[in-house]
């Protein structure tokens, strides 16, 4: 049996709702789905699947799979699907196709989808991955388990959406770079989850993650289990949203709020609803614009905010060998988190807790920072003198400098690769931070992004010229906040 749709949308369907929905009914007795889809060229529509479970905005039943464009044709079945799909009964009862209008052409958009049910077996792209045998182990790699800072990534992207690399090409790349732990975050499904948790107690620490991917901006959610809704169509939605990752034990971190041309929804035109648990202030190499990103969370410090700042590479991981430059592979920018213990819920309690740093790679430089003894992340009563001290490793000729309310509020130059200042101040503003800036080696990076503009070209609207004017960050820490503080929901 098939089932076909046909029809257009235009822009002014994609203002009224983003998400266009295409109801059909299977009968009893179904084990396999296949869907086919095409639309103009020139306007972007994304695909997806809900099962009759589906219930209204935030709903955690009914997802059966979202591709977005990254695929014309999936296949759910009872034993296997397509990747970014979920394998499983196929309930009798109203299933939904649904649309998300990313883009739509001023001339409107003609599209038409295809429903087999029952079609017959045989298509190569099903992922078996919790089929797999857990990889081998790495030789000569000791895994830690106690307290201490770990190194990883919060972003990254296999083949479950957009990337065309396996969870065991991003494991390989990740165990290369010296990973101790990993986020993957593929765009709105969750069916990586499944061959995470088949490889068990790994040399990775896993962290099975979402980006909630929409056309007004993407945010991460760690430590839910299932799927998260992503059909967000208000600003209030967005605030449901947040508390609702909050009851089901979650975090939720905006990602990449700054210009990204050509990228449907990468920058962050919501407000920032009070909750919010961390901002990406760093994603992919730092002269991709990432300066907008730590303005927009440095305002929400001085609003009196409690966000913790995370990196994440952002990396849509390519099949092994990975011959990319290392700046734009799994790690480039390091998220480094002081664990209490090593586990998904110690990964958790340290971004709850603001003991997080970021370094442009694995290598570093590390910069950690603390006030009156209290770590980063601390919340400490104003008073006219306090004692802050910086710890930095691995910055060499570098400048080491301190932000607060005013902006820069000290430079100091780093002597040695294993460096510590120690100052007293009095606290006049909501934070403090930290941030290690290029010197000896700003020379030397320009060069490199010079070379790039020259061989690869620099996303759209950079330039050289522009890099140079904002300060080249190699590290950046969480602040220490002072005072009143916006209360959380």
């Amino acid at each position: 049996m098939s089932v076909l749709f046909e029809g257009r949308v235009t822009a002014a369907d994609r203002a009224r709702d983003p998400y266009l929905e295409l109801p059909f009914d299977v009968p009893p007795g179904t084990t396999r789905l296949t869907l086919r889809y095409r639309h103009d060229a020139g306007s972007v529509l994304d695909l997806g699947l809900f099962d009759p479970a589906i219930g209204p905005f935030p709903s955690e039943r009914g997802f059966r799979g979202w591709s977005g464009g990254a695929r014309d044709q999936v296949v759910v079945a009872e034993d296997h699907a397509t990747p970014g799909y979920l394998p499983g009964p196929l309930p009798a009862g109203r299933w939904r196709v649904v649309l998300g209008l990313a883009a739509v052409a001023s001339t409107g958009c003609t599209y038409r989808v295809e429903v087999d049910v029952d079609a017959a077996d045989g298509d190569a792209d099903a992922d078996r991955a919790s089929a797999r045998p857990s990889p081998a182990a790495t030789p000569g790699r000791t895994r830690r388990t106690g307290p201490g800072w770990y190194r990883g990534d919060l972003q990254s992207h296999t083949h479950h959406s957009d990337a065309r690399g396996s969870l065991d090409d991003l494991r390989s790349a990740a165990l290369a770079r010296g990973l101790d732990f990993l986020a993957v975050t593929d765009h709105n499904t969750v069916s990586h989850h499944a061959p995470i948790a088949a490889l068990g107690d790994d040399e990775l620490l896993w962290v099975p993650g979402t980006e909630v991917t929409t056309y007004r901006g993407h945010a991460n959610v760690w430590g839910v289990a299932g799927w998260v809704d992503f059909r967000i169509r208000s600003d209030a939605d967005l605030v449901a949203l947040v508390r609702h990752v909050h009851e089901r034990g979650g975090l939720l971190s905006v990602n990449h709020p700054k210009t990204a041309p050509g990228c449907i929804g990468c920058d962050w035109s919501y407000p920032f609803p009070v909750g919010i648990d961390a901002l990406e202030a760093w994603q992919g190499p730092w002269p991709q614009r990432n300066w907008e990103s730590l303005e927009r969370y440095d305002a929400l410090l001085h609003a009196g905010r409690r966000v913790t700042l995370v990196g994440g590479s952002d990396r849509h991981q390519p099949p092994q060998p990975d011959s990319d430059p290392a700046a734009l592979q799994v790690g480039s920018p390091t998220t480094w988190l002081h664990l209490r213990e090593r586990s998904l819920a110690g990964v958790l309690d340290a971004l709850r807790r603001g003991a997080a740093s970021v370094s442009e790679g694995p290598e570093g430089p590390f910069l950690e920072i603390e006030v009156d003894g209290a770590p980063m992340g601390s919340h400490l009563e104003p008073a006219a003198a306090h004692r802050a001290s910086a710890r930095v490793t691995g910055a060499d000729g570098e400048t080491l400098r301190w932000v607060g309310a005013g902006g820069a509020v000290r430079e100091v130059a780093i002597t040695g690769d294993a460096f510590e200042d120690v100052w007293r101040f009095a606290s006049d503003g909501p934070f403090l931070r930290a941030e290690v800036i290029a010197a000896a080696s700003l020379g030397e990076r320009l060069a490199a992004v010079r070379s790039v503009a020259t061989t690869r070209g620099l996303p759209a609207g950079l330039d050289v010229d522009t890099i140079a004017l904002h300060p080249y960050r190699l590290a950046l820490s969480n602040p220490v906040t002072f005072g009143a503080q916006t209360p959380s929901p």
